[in-house]
């Protein structure tokens, strides 16, 4: 069992690696097409708004889970006030 666990994870993993590969190489055709049309400003501009839209979700998944991980501690922590574990 747990053979399989760690085969499926490094399935996973070997699936991100390749989707990753797929996405960088998509950024790049669209800065190629992006730099065509745009002045280097303006795509550096448009650069930085991705990295940082980027940024904000990574950081707003982050948040997420952290109110999670809060919302099931406070809920396992009445639940031992109530039934009087300690």
């Amino acid at each position: 069992a747990l053979t399989e666990k760690r085969e499926q994870l490094l399935g996973k993993l070997g699936e991100a690696r390749e989707l990753k590969e797929h996405i960088d190489r998509s950024e790049e055709v669209l800065r190629q097409v992006l730099a065509r049309c745009l002045t280097p400003e303006q795509l550096q501009d448009y650069c930085h708004f991705v990295a940082t839209k980027v940024a904000l979700r990574v950081e707003q998944r982050q948040l997420e889970d952290k109110i999670r991980l809060g919302e099931e501690q406070v809920m396992y922590l009445r639940e031992s006030l109530v039934y009087g574990h300690y």
